[in-house]
C-alpha cells in the first residue's frame, strides 16, 4: 500500500510538477445556501504556466446538482464576474468532465453532484492579490433553484487547507484535453432541419462509461456511441440550428470520453463529407 501510494504521489508530481513546491492553498469562507454552500481556493504564490490559479469549490446538499458550461435539455450554465479582482488578470473558469443526470422533465442535464471544483485560469501579477468573484449558478433537486452570492479571498488572508490542494489536483485531472487525431464522418442523413451525422473518433478504451457532448450554434445531442473499429469509436449525432443560421451549426465542440480519461476536439460538420 505505502509502494502505490508513493507511486500515486510521483505520478502526480510529473503531471502536475508545480505541486511539488506548493503548499496548502487559501480558502475563503463558505458562503451558505440551503442547497449548496461555496468558496474560492486560491494557489500560494507564482504558479506555472498552463496550471489553474485556484478554484470555485460548490458542495451541493444531498439530492441536489448544479450545471456545466452547456446544460442539455434544460438548466442554467454558472456564469462569474471577477470584477473587484486585483494583481489578477484574464480570469476565468474552467469546466472539468460533467456527468449526465435527468433534469426532472423527460429530458438529460449535463453537470456535477456532490461536489465540484471548478478551476480558475489566468494570470497572477507581484503585489496585492484579491480574487473576487460574482456567481450566478443555479441547483436542482426535485425542481430547479437559483442561486446568486459574492465572495472574495485576499491572499495572505484565507484559511490554510491541505485537502482543497488534493481536490484541486483531481479535478484539474478531469480537464478535457484536446485530441489531435481528426474526426472522420461515417454517414450523413435526416434533412436540412433535423440532421443526423455518425463520426469516428480515435479512443482507445471501452465503451461502458463513454460519453459525450456537443456544443453548437443550435441543438445537438448524442443519439448512440458504437465501436468502430480497432481504436475508434463511432458517435451518432442528431441536431436542430439555431433560427437565423441558414440551417448551419457553426464550429461544434465535441467533449467525450470518461472522467479518467477526458478529450475534446473542434469539429466542422456543415463542411464535413463522408470519408470513402
Amino acid at each position: 500500500m505505502r509502494l502505490l501510494m508513493f507511486l500515486f504521489g510521483l505520478g502526480l508530481l510529473l503531471v502536475f510538477p508545480g505541486l511539488a513546491a506548493a503548499g496548502p492553498p487559501e480558502a475563503s469562507p463558505w458562503l451558505d445556501f440551503r442547497e449548496a454552500r461555496i468558496r474560492l481556493v486560491l494557489k500560494e504564490g507564482p504558479v506555472p504556466p498552463g496550471e489553474p490559479l485556484g478554484a470555485l469549490e460548490i458542495r451541493l446538499a444531498p439530492g441536489y446538482k448544479t450545471y456545466w458550461r452547456s446544460v442539455g435539455d434544460s438548466g442554467v450554465p454558472p456564469t462569474a464576474d471577477f470584477q473587484g479582482s486585483e494583481g489578477l488578470a484574464d480570469l476565468a473558469l474552467a469546466f472539468p468532465f460533467p456527468t449526465s443526470f435527468d433534469d426532472g422533465a423527460g429530458g438529460k442535464a449535463w453537470g456535477y453532484v456532490d461536489h465540484v471544483m471548478l478551476p480558475i485560469t489566468g494570470t497572477r501579477r507581484p503585489g496585492k492579490v484579491r480574487l473576487a468573484m460574482k456567481l450566478d449558478f443555479a441547483v436542482c433537486g426535485t425542481m430547479c433553484i437559483p442561486l446568486h452570492g459574492e465572495i472574495q479571498l485576499n491572499a495572505g488572508k484565507g484559511s490554510r487547507d491541505p485537502q482543497a490542494l488534493a481536490d484541486l489536483t483531481r479535478f484539474v485531472a478531469m480537464l478535457p484535453r484536446p485530441v489531435e487525431a481528426p474526426a472522420r464522418l461515417l454517414a450523413r442523413s435526416g434533412t436540412a432541419d433535423s440532421p443526423v451525422w455518425t463520426i469516428s473518433v480515435a479512443h482507445p478504451g471501452g465503451l461502458a462509461t463513454l460519453s459525450a457532448f456537443a456544443e453548437a450554434d443550435g441543438y445537438i445531442e448524442t443519439k448512440a456511441i458504437a465501436p468502430h473499429e480497432p481504436g475508434r469509436v463511432a458517435i451518432i449525432l442528431a441536431g436542430q440550428p439555431a433560427p437565423g443560421k441558414g440551417g448551419r451549426f457553426g464550429p461544434v465542440r465535441l467533449t467525450f470520453g470518461t472522467h479518467a480519461e477526458p478529450r475534446e476536439m473542434m469539429l466542422a460538420l456543415d463542411e464535413m463529407t463522408v470519408a470513402p
